[in-house]
């Protein structure tokens, strides 16, 4: 078990379940957090108290920014991914309306860091969370704020497959 202080918030990991994987009967190829995807981030969640996520992870250098610093748009991503999982412990699909973050410090390449997302609030379909990247000594080095819509995911899902065949059917 691990846990880490800020002075804001505690998070600690409560279980070794992980919010990965496919939904079933989707292929899933996310940058963020799918192990198929070999470009990608290889993220992987796992519960923390209160409802929240967390992940403990290096970037590779692929994601460089400026020199030695990860680029901002993958930090974008990785603070997308933390909101979003929470979702996913909600156990909703719910897409990414809105999100705001303050990049505070430079996120250091090839260096153990910290990603975790929490709940705030809920209005009808609307789920607004909050998340941050943390150097493993606890320090906030950029924070998101996101609003997530709540979506019929079969109906998601069915349009993707359509499209799919479409596409295929196309070549």
């Amino acid at each position: 078990m691990t846990s880490t202080r800020t002075k804001k918030k505690t998070t600690t990991a409560t279980s070794a379940h992980t919010l990965d994987g496919p939904i079933p009967g989707l292929v899933h190829h996310c940058f963020g957090c799918s192990q198929e995807n070999r470009t990608g981030l290889h993220l992987r969640f796992q519960e923390t108290e209160n409802g929240g996520v967390a992940s403990e992870f290096r970037v590779a250098r692929r994601f460089e920014g400026p020199p030695g610093h990860v680029h901002g748009g993958i930090i974008a991503t990785i603070l997308d991914e933390a909101m979003g999982k929470v979702n996913r412990r909600k156990g909703i699909v719910a897409l990414t309306r809105h999100m705001s973050i303050d990049y505070l410090r430079p996120v250091p390449l090839a260096t153990r860091i910290r990603a975790v997302g929490w709940p705030v609030k809920e209005e009808g379909r609307k789920h607004f969370h909050a998340g941050e990247i943390r150097a493993i000594d606890g320090t906030v080095l950029a924070r998101a704020k996101g609003v997530f819509i709540v979506v019929n995911s079969a109906e998601l899902f069915e349009k993707y497959k359509q499209r799919l065949t479409f596409s295929a059917s196309n070549r």
